[in-house]
C-alpha cells in the first residue's frame, strides 16, 4: 500500500506519504512530483510529511527523487513512535525522587515533599504536592488538585500552584498557566 497526497494552499505544497514498500513509494512519488512540476514550468516547493519512519539512506533516495523531477524540498516531518503511557497504581512519597522518560498516569498523588521530572506530560488521579519538573515546553501536567506544587516546565522558574478543582498546568510563552476545571459546570451538565 501506497498513498500519497499532495495538497497545495496559497502555492505552498505538502506531500503527505505513507507507504509499506519503499520502492514502490519511491517510484509513484517520483510519477506524482514529475506532474506537479510539469505543470508547474518544470520545478516547484514542497514540505514533505512522512508518516513512515525514514533511514538516513532513504531520506537521501527520496531526496534525490526529489531533485531529479525538480522538486525544491523545503523540509521533512516525520511521524515518531507514539511513546506508551506507563501506569503508575502507587502514592509518590514525600522525601523520594523519581524519574520518568514516558507519558505518565498516577493512580494515586504525589506528596508535598516528593520530587519527579518528567521528559513527557503527566496525569495524576488525585491530588499533586511537591516539586515536579517537566523537561519540555510541549509537556502538561492534569491533576484533580495542585496544593502548593512547585512546577517548571521547560525553561521556567518553579512555580506554586493551588488549585481546589480539577486542572491542567501548561506552558506558553516561557510561562506556565493554570486552566481550571470547574465543577460547577461539570454538575450543571449532570443536572440537566
Amino acid at each position: 500500500m501506497v498513498q500519497i497526497k499532495v495538497t497545495a494552499v496559497n502555492q505552498a505544497y505538502t506531500v503527505t506519504c505513507a507507504y509499506d514498500d519503499f520502492s514502490s513509494f519511491l517510484t509513484m512519488l517520483k510519477e506524482r512530483l514529475k506532474a506537479c512540476a510539469d505543470s508547474h514550468s518544470g520545478h516547484f516547493e514542497a514540505f514533505f510529511h512522512m508518516q513512515n519512519e525514514l533511514s538516513a539512506q532513504e531520506l537521501l533516495d527520496v531526496m534525490k527523487c526529489a531533485n531529479e523531477v525538480g522538486t525544491i524540498v523545503l523540509g521533512f516531518h516525520q511521524e515518531k513512535e507514539k511513546r506508551e503511557l506507563i501506569v503508575v497504581e502507587e502514592n509518590l512519597f514525600s522525601g523520594q525522587m523519581y524519574e520518568f522518560d514516558q507519558e505518565v498516569l498516577l493512580l494515586g498523588s504525589i506528596g508535598a515533599e516528593a520530587f519527579v521530572s518528567s521528559s513527557e506530560s503527566m496525569y495524576c488521579i488525585f491530588s499533586i504536592g511537591g516539586n515536579i519538573d517537566l523537561m519540555h515546553e510541549d509537556c502538561v501536567i492534569c491533576a484533580s488538585g495542585f496544593f502548593q506544587a512547585n512546577i517548571r516546565i521547560c525553561d521556567t522558574h518553579y512555580q506554586n500552584m493551588t488549585s481546589f478543582s480539577p486542572a491542567q498546568v501548561y506552558y506558553k510563552e516561557r510561562k506556565l498557566y493554570l486552566k481550571e476545571l470547574k465543577e460547577e459546570k461539570a454538575w450543571d451538565v449532570q443536572s440537566r
